[in-house]
């Protein structure tokens, strides 16, 4: 398989606390790697270093063979790389296929002068920009709401949105980060499908974050494990759900000596 993202020794640290210590990563096309941990293990810090987010404070990161450990957030969607967030960031005012729409803008060709001139090569890009915004959202099963207000949506079809907004920047790697978060059970068993969906339809190889095991476990095809910064386990995902360090990590030492 082709290495896509390969990150090599990152830390990052804030003042004096490492949120990231020394962590090697990579992910091959085509696959799922889980990226795992109990809160506070550093995961959305790696997640904000791979994008750009944040400067780390040493190590290298490779897209592609490519380095890319100092580009700006913007050059590195352009490379194929694109997120979701923690926390819900779409634009609620907004109807649902403007927000599709926002995530387009690092593959438009025009600018504000183009645009305020009316020139045909403008309007012709704005109609195919729209028409593959629709498709997205045809993909996702909602183009019959994409007049609707974002903010008019269950949180669920919110979180489609946010994933729709980021197909639509093209990415060959898929980053969700918690997009599990504020569901419930069916909820999360609906996006473990969508998750394989987008894997095996889209063809899209994807780092995912999450907190539940839930919904990484049936889904990636690698697990990573990070506790306190520090990588502590990964493999296949049945090797790191028996791994004694990543229940203690999870659970907690006295647990862990209860049940041995």
């Amino acid at each position: 398989m082709t290495e896509l993202l390969r990150i090599e020794q990152v830390t990052k640290a804030f003042g004096g606390l490492v949120a990231v210590n020394d962590v090697d990563m990579t992910i091959e096309e085509g696959k799922i790697l889980g990226l795992i941990g109990p809160n506070g293990a550093g995961k959305t810090t790696l997640f904000n270093c791979i994008t750009g987010v944040y400067p780390i404070t040493s190590g290298e990161i490779y897209f592609k063979g490519e380095r890319i450990t100092l580009l700006k957030q913007d050059l590195i969607v352009r490379k194929g790389l694109c997120r979701t967030f923690q926390e819900l960031r779409i634009f609620k005012n907004l109807s649902v296929l403007q927000n599709v729409l926002i995530g387009m803008h690092t593959r438009c060709k025009g600018n504000v002068l183009d645009a305020l001139l009316e020139l045909p090569s403008v309007k012709a890009e704005e109609k195919r920009a729209k028409e593959k915004a629709l498709h997205y959202l045809d993909l996702l099963g909602m183009a019959d709401r994409a007049d609707f207000k974002a903010s008019s949506l269950p949180y669920a079809d919110q979180r489609r949105v946010e994933v729709a907004r980021a197909l639509a920047a093209e990415p060959e790697l898929l980053l969700l980060d918690e997009p599990s978060a504020g569901m419930n059970i069916s909820e999360s068993h609906t996006l473990t499908d969508f998750i394989k969906w987008l894997n095996v339809e889209m063809k899209k190889t994807i780092l995912l974050i999450e907190h539940n095991m839930r919904v990484v476990m049936p889904v990636a095809d690698n697990v990573m494990v990070l506790n306190m910064g520090k990588k502590i386990a990964e493999g296949t995902p049945t090797q790191v759900q028996g791994s004694k360090e990543v229940i203690e990590a999870y659970l907690g030492r006295e647990y862990v000596a209860q049940e041995l």
